[in-house]
Formats: structure tokens, sequence, C-alpha cells
């Protein structure tokens, strides 16, 4: 049987958390490849879009004064000083315009903003405020890195919402340059210090992404800030979910599927795969299989254990530990409906296709 997308086990979820600047991109719609990668994101059963207050009361901030800003510019004809911009910007003070004439316009359009962003984005929005336990980790963060105090509490409280909930997996999107080097840059920016923090406060740091250079590895990086293919963005998203769940589970990683050497009457119903290195293969297991239909990625849970696994010959003695030689890690085993019956042909074909993830299912362990 094949797991409905609408009852995904938690456990194979990711939470993805964005920065203050991505929510307005989304609104403005600045980039049309960073939103068509996030719709891809927002529409995956195995994809949670998680957003603390925080974000949201900066969001306000920024907006208020982008509004502000264009208003001044409007009211000018398109003649107005920059200086005297930058001088008043933050006073909402312009001598072409006083924010007092205007902010009933710039109250109503951020109002309806937000309205969009509670309704239209699929966005997940913690009532915990700002609690108890950010404090701590915020100072010392604060404190031990280049990172504004804003910058501090927007990540932390995104990826620690409530007192007693830490993350064991995240992600983060941003495109603020200082603070993604900052967090994430190279050895000559970045203060090591930063991972003493998490570590001391027994917080996971999120897996970081800059929307600039955002890849699956150092080889293929794309920039969503510039003009891609629909095509190639959906492939990427469905590579992007499919990394970040085998990174979030990989302790529960089985092994990996390879091609099957051998007659097409088998493969109806025969999957192999690659135990991974010094993992204990039990007699019976109840599993659960990722993979991509197309670009789509799916979850397969079988209807029962899998059971009666071969090793060149049917395995006698559980539990099964691959040796160095890497041809003890193929396993193989027959896939069939409870009735005996073969699987539906594309979905058989999908299953067995090379480099799916077969997890150890988290019932193994009730």
């Amino acid at each position: 049987m094949e797991e409905a997308n609408k009852v995904i086990d938690p456990t194979f979820k990711i939470k993805i958390a964005l920065d203050t600047q991505l929510l307005a991109y989304l609104i403005d719609e600045s980039y049309p490849s960073f939103n068509r990668f996030y719709d891809c994101l927002k529409n995956s059963p195995f994809v949670d879009i998680v957003c603390s207050r925080f974000v949201t009361f900066e969001y306000i901030g920024i907006r208020k004064l982008e509004h502000y800003l264009h208003k001044v510019y409007s009211s000018s004809a398109g003649k107005m000083n920059l200086s005297s911009a930058l001088q008043y910007r933050r006073d909402f003070k312009a001598p072409e315009l006083d924010y007092e004439s205007c902010f009933e316009d710039v109250k109503k359009e951020i109002e309806q903003e937000l309205k969009r962003l509670n309704d239209d984005f699929g966005i997940q929005y913690d009532d915990n405020i700002l609690h108890q336990g950010l404090w701590h980790p915020h100072q010392e963060l604060l404190l031990s890195s280049r990172l504004s105090k804003e910058d501090c509490l927007v990540l932390l409280s995104s990826i620690y919402p409530q007192e007693f909930i830490k993350e064991s997996h995240s992600i983060f999107l941003t495109n603020d340059s200082q603070f993604f080097d900052s967090f994430c840059g190279n050895t000559d920016y970045r203060m090591a210090s930063i991972d003493q923090v998490f570590d001391e406060n027994g917080i996971l740091k999120p897996e970081t992404f800059s929307i600039k250079k955002i890849g699956l590895n150092s080889s293929t990086v794309y920039n969503l800030t510039k003009q891609i293919t629909d095509e190639i963005i959906d492939q990427f998203a469905a590579d992007f979910i499919f990394n970040q769940i085998s990174i979030k589970n990989e302790h529960l990683v089985l092994g990996k599927t390879i091609k099957c050497d051998c007659s097409q009457e088998l493969k109806k119903s025969m999957l192999c795969f690659d135990l991974y290195n010094k993992k204990e293969l039990p007699e019976k297991i109840y599993t659960a299989i990722l993979y991509k239909s197309g670009k789509e990625v799916k979850l397969y849970i079988h209807h029962s254990v899998f059971k009666d696994f071969y090793h060149k010959k049917k395995i006698e003695s559980f539990p099964y530990i691959a040796t160095e030689d890497p041809d003890s890690q193929h396993i193989t085993l027959l896939l069939k409906e409870k009735d005996g019956s073969f699987l539906e042909e594309n979905l058989m074909t999908f299953l067995s296709l090379k480099g799916n993830i077969i997890f150890i299912h988290p019932d193994n362990f009730i």
C-alpha cells in the first residue's frame, strides 16, 4: 500500500523557516524563480512552512518604511531628494511627505499584506510570541557572533518556537548576505564560537541556505533571484525535499535501492538495495521507501514487514551485517500484495529505481 500524501508521518516531514525579507518577496513577487520554488515547497505534503511571530513583527517594520518611502517618492513626482529621504526616513517626517498624512493608507496596505501572508502562502505561525527559553541563547549568540540582535532573534525564534520543543532538524532560507556570511561563511569571517552557543544550549543549527546560492551540493547551485525555467525549478525543489528528508532521518536509513540484475519477470516484484555500512538487518522489519515519481516526492509503506531477504541465497542468520566487501551489502527481496499478486507496475518501476531511500520505520521502536 502507498501512504496517502495527506497523512505523512511527521518523522518524514521537514520544517522550513523564512527570513523576514523573503515574505516581502512573496507579496511583491520580486523573484519569479523564488516564488516558483516556494510554491513547490508549500504544495508538498512533506513540507511545513513555519514562521515565528517575531518575524511578523519585523516584517511590519520593514514594510512600513518601504511603503512610506514609496509614497514620498510618488508625492514628489519622481523628484524626491534622496539625501532628504535618507535623513528623515527613521523620523518618518520627510519634507516631501509627513507620515501623518499617509499612515492610514500605509496601515491598510500592510494589514492587507498580513492577511495574504496568513491566508495564501500556507505558513504555520507559532502562537508563542517570545518564550523565556530564548533569552539566554539569544544573548549568547548576539555576543558570540557578528549577527545583529534582530537576526539572532529571527533565527532562534524560527527554529526554537516553544520552550520545551527543540527541532531535531530545520531549514532556514535567507537572502541576507551579511547574515549568511556571519552564520555560514568561511572561517576567516564566521566566528567558531557560534557552534559553542548552539551546543551549550542544546539547539541544533538549522540547514541554512541563501536563495542566491542554493543547491544539493557545491557542483549544482541555483540563484533563485535570477530567471530559471519552471521545469528546472520543479525538479530541483523535488530533489531538495528528498535530500532534506534523507538528511533529517539519516539515523533511520537502512539502505539505498540499486538496479536489479534479473529477468523481466522477476523485476515485477524484486527490490534490490545496498545495506548501509554497519547497519544490522533483522529478520523482519517495517520500512518506508522514499522515492520520486516524476517531480513528486512520495513515500511507500508496505502492507507488512520486509522479510525473506537474500544475499546470493536466502539469509538464515540474523542480524545480518555486511562485511568490508561491497558485494556483501547487496540485498534482495520480493514485494507483493497481501493476496500474492504483483504490485501495480508503475509503482514497482518507481520503487526499484536506483537511489531511493529505504528507511527503518519508526513503528519498529514502539
